[in-house]
């Protein structure tokens, strides 16, 4: 069987088309016909002034035929079928798509960080990540601008922005940001959120073992003293040190004094390895006025151990106080050490 024919494309059909239509158009004004019967000699004035009026046509027909074929070069029409417009114009929304990507995850890493970031902190920032953060309300004193070649140092947390990463290369989680606390968005447009370690990155993976085993012995200890009351959910994230260090102490000074009922945990960073930052406490006799001397005791606390949030809920009859810590954790406070 003979290969198929390639199908011509719609630009070469309509150049055909428009060249047909010319000389059709120029053999019914008689160009290029002869006249039949005999010549007399010189053109008269009639003769004169029809091939006049004929040249005239022509002129016309042929801009037409120009003006067309233009049209048709200007539009991409005659060019590869007709087809070269179209990889340009999926290149152009693939662009758009990865702009509105990028652009998506920065806010959404932007509208985080000044909803979860301590109050306190230093956050470090791309000028493009800085201008959505003082869009969502931090100011400018919290704001440590990157310059190229300057380590982020100084800052408390980092935005890692895909310009971030870039930047620093290995170094951003090798040495200056081991530490994962929220990520946003995927692929070349994703947007972390990483804890600064003071000290260095070999220092923070040399103590990072030590302040998950403490975790879990101070939930461990909790657990067992007779004050205490978790569900099932939130006693076993307690021994499986997914609980903050800042909550745990928070947790074991309100026992000291009185009974304590944790309903839940909550509040660890999106993308990141589970951390938890809130706690959502019962009152274990149903007395709003347990809650409330919980609540007054821990606005009597001092950094770090003073919380961003803590509030009396209530849910119809019964009420809750949750008490929250802003991010990151810091690491040592349970072993001893400070490896941030």
């Amino acid at each position: 069987m003979a290969a198929d024919t390639p199908e011509p494309s719609w630009g070469k059909v309509l150049a055909t088309t428009i060249s047909l239509w010319v000389s059709r158009r120029l053999r019914r004004i008689g160009i290029g016909r002869r006249t039949a019967g005999p010549s007399y000699g010189g053109p008269t004035a009639g003769s004169r002034g029809l091939s006049t009026r004929r040249w005239r046509v022509v002129a016309l027909v042929l801009a037409a035929a120009v003006l067309a074929l233009v049209g048709l070069q200007v539009s991409g029409a005659l060019n590869n079928g007709g087809t070269s417009a179209r990889p340009a114009a999926q290149a152009s929304g693939s662009g758009t798509s990865s702009l509105s990507a990028a652009a998506a995850a920065r806010d959404q890493a932007a509208a985080w960080v000044a909803q979860q970031v301590s109050s306190a902190d230093i956050v470090a920032c791309d000028p493009a990540v800085c201008s959505e953060l003082e869009a969502h309300g931090l100011p400018a004193g919290r704001l440590l601008p990157l310059q190229p070649g300057a380590s982020p140092f100084g800052a408390d947390v980092i935005v890692a922005s895909p310009s971030v990463r870039s930047e620093f290369g290995s170094q951003l989680t090798g040495e200056y940001a081991p530490a994962l606390i929220a990520s946003f968005g995927s692929g070349a447009a994703r947007v972390d959120i990483r804890a600064i370690a003071s000290l260095g990155g070999a220092a923070y993976r040399a103590a990072e073992p030590a302040d998950l085993a403490a975790r879990k012995a101070a939930g461990a200890q909790l657990r067992h003293n007779p004050r205490f009351h978790a569900t099932a959910q939130a006693g076993s994230q307690m021994t499986a040190g997914q609980v903050d260090s800042r909550l745990l102490v928070t947790l074991a000074s309100l026992v000291s004094q009185r009974s304590v009922s944790v309903a839940s945990f909550g509040d660890t960073g999106p993308g990141a390895p589970v951390l938890y930052r809130q706690v959502t406490l019962d009152s274990p006799g149903g007395e709003v006025a347990d809650l409330t001397a919980d609540l007054d005791q821990v606005h009597t606390q001092r950094n770090p151990y003073l919380p961003v949030s803590a509030i009396i809920a209530h849910l119809g009859a019964e009420a809750q106080l949750r008490i929250e810590f802003g991010a990151p954790n810091l690491p040592g406070l349970l072993s001893g050490g400070n490896s941030s």
